[in-house]
C-alpha cells in the first residue's frame, strides 16, 4: 500500500515586507514543517549538518555545501537526519517574489537570456555542489538582508544575480578557450541532475551532445577519465551512500530511488565500489576495511 500524505502552501505575502519582494534566513530544518508548494522562488545552501530533501517524490541525500534552486510549484521538505542539537540541520533560504525574478533580465539586461531561464514558467529544480563561489554569496545576502546597510537592495540583488549565472555555469559547465558550451559538459551535467533515471542511455546521451556514438564515447572518456556507464554508476553510489547514512529507508527502496531495479546487481556493484554491502556501510562497519567511494 502506498502512503500518501498532505502537501501544504506557502505564499510570499508571509515573509516579505511591504515595500520588499527578497526574503532571507538562517534556519534551522526540524521535523515539524510539512512537504509544501510555493507561490515563489528560492534559493537554498545547506550550511551545517546533514539530511534528506524531499523534492516532487525523490529523496536527496544533503550535507554542508549542498545549494538548491526551486521554482514556483515544486514540493519539497528538509529533514534532518537526527533530531539531536547537537547535530542540527542549517540552511540558508533567499526567497524571490516572481515580480522581483521578472525585473532582473531589466535591470542586468546583458545576463538576461540566463536569468529568464530561472523564471520561467518551465523552469526546473536544480541542486548542484559548492566548490567554495557560494558559500560567501549566502553569507553576504544574509547579513545585508539582515543589517540593511546604506545601499543594501542595490548589493542583494547583485549577489542574488551572481548566484543565478553561477548556477547556470554549474549547470552547463564552462567550456574551452572558445568561449563555446562543451556538449559533453553539458551531458554530465545532465547526468549529475538526472542519475535516477532510466533514459541514460549511450545513444540518448550522445544525441542529447548532438554526436555521434563513437564521438560521445571518446570525449566522454577523456573528459572524465571512465567511459559513461561508469560514471553514472558512480553517481548513483555516491547517493546511494548518502542516503543510507542520512535516512531509515529501506536498503531496497533506496537502490530504486537512485535508479537500480536488479538488487543483485545493486548488492555486487556497490561492495564491489565500496568494499562494504549497504547493510555493512550504514551500520559504519569497517570489517572488510573499505569507506566511501
Amino acid at each position: 500500500m502506498t502512503v500518501k500524505w498532505s502537501i501544504g502552501e506557502l505564499h510570499g505575502s508571509y515573509f516579505f515586507e511591504p515595500d520588499s519582494l527578497i526574503f532571507v534566513n538562517r534556519a534551522v530544518e526540524t521535523f515539524e514543517l510539512v512537504e509544501h508548494r510555493h507561490d515563489f522562488v528560492e534559493l537554498t545552501y545547506v550550511f551545517e549538518g546533514s539530511g534528506v530533501h524531499y523534492i516532487n517524490g525523490e529523496a536527496i541525500a544533503v550535507s554542508r555545501g549542498d545549494v538548491f534552486f526551486l521554482p514556483v510549484g515544486v514540493s519539497h521538505v528538509f529533514r534532518p537526519s537526527t533530531p539531536k542539537k547537537d547535530r542540527q540541520l542549517i540552511v540558508y533560504n533567499c526567497v524571490l517574489d516572481l515580480k522581483y525574478m521578472a525585473s532582473l533580465p531589466d535591470v542586468f539586461p546583458e545576463s538576461a537570456d540566463i536569468l529568464s531561464l530561472f523564471s520561467s514558467s518551465s523552469a526546473v529544480w536544480l541542486q548542484t555542489r559548492d566548490t567554495g563561489e557560494f558559500l560567501p554569496l549566502f553569507m553576504e545576502l544574509h547579513r545585508e538582508y539582515a543589517g540593511k546597510p546604506p545601499g543594501y537592495r542595490s548589493l542583494l540583488t547583485a549577489l542574488v544575480v551572481r548566484i543565478f549565472i553561477g548556477l547556470y555555469r554549474k549547470a552547463n559547465t564552462a567550456a574551452g578557450a572558445d568561449g563555446a558550451w562543451s556538449p559533453v559538459h553539458q551531458t554530465i551535467a545532465h547526468m549529475e541532475a538526472h542519475y535516477r533515471s532510466n533514459e541514460l542511455s549511450l545513444e540518448k546521451l550522445a544525441e542529447l551532445s548532438k554526436l555521434s556514438g563513437r564521438q560521445f564515447s571518446r570525449l566522454f572518456q577523456k573528459q572524465t577519465g571512465m567511459s559513461y556507464l561508469a560514471y553514472l554508476h558512480h553517481l548513483r553510489i555516491d547517493a546511494a551512500c548518502r542516503l543510507l547514512k542520512a535516512s531509515s529507508d529501506t536498503v531496497s527502496s533506496i537502490a530504486s530511488s537512485v535508479g537500480y531495479t536488479d538488487m543483485k546487481f545493486f548488492h555486487r556493484l556497490f561492495k564491489r565500489t565500496t568494499g562494504l554491502t549497504p547493510g555493512q556501510y550504514r551500520t559504519g562497519s569497517a570489517a572488510e576495511g573499505a569507506g566511501s567511494p
